[in-house]
């Protein structure tokens, strides 16, 4: 069972009371960690959800129990992975190195552009080949609710050159 009561919203006194801390406390925070951003209603009331009273637990656990500095709870929760109250695993602490890290970025971007070039030739191909449109045996076999008139396509003249259209 959550130690939290079940809303989708509270309200900065409803925190204060919920987590023990003071509201001034809970703004000067706001101001220092960037992952407690609570969002604001209409009339400009701080309004939290679960997942800031949590960081708001975590933040306190960090200060209050085990003695961090607000720089060194600041950086405890990069380490955690939390960012504007998002988490971002690829944040967390690893066991891998940083030059490992980077030879994984520099692999998955080598096969980006690799998936980019590739489209990009089917694009040049399908730009310089005329396509042959074949229109349909039965008007069953089109879409339901299209009308294909091959009068009306405009298909590139071979003969006449690059630039000029003739209408088929």
């Amino acid at each position: 069972m959550s130690k939290y009561p079940k809303k989708l919203f509270y309200k900065i006194g409803e925190v204060c009371d919920i987590c023990g801390v003071e509201a001034h406390v809970l703004r000067y925070w706001e101001s220092e960690f960037s992952a407690l951003a609570p969002t604001r209603n209409k009339s400009g009331q701080r309004i939290y959800r679960l997942k800031d009273l949590e960081i708001i637990d975590t933040i306190k656990r960090l200060l209050y129990q085990e003695g961090y500095t607000i720089a060194g709870a600041g950086r405890r929760l990069l380490e955690q992975g939390l960012i504007n109250g998002q988490e971002f695993p690829l944040l967390r602490k690893r066991k891998v190195s940083p030059a490992e890290t980077l030879a994984q970025i520099k692999g998955l971007a080598q096969e980006i552009l690799q998936i980019l070039d590739k489209a990009a030739e089917r694009s040049s191909k399908a730009r310089s080949s005329p396509t042959k449109l074949a229109a349909p045996a039965t008007e069953t076999e089109a879409a339901p609710g299209t009308q294909l008139i091959m009068s009306e396509i405009l298909l590139p003249d071979a003969q006449a050159g690059a630039g000029k259209v003739e209408k088929r």
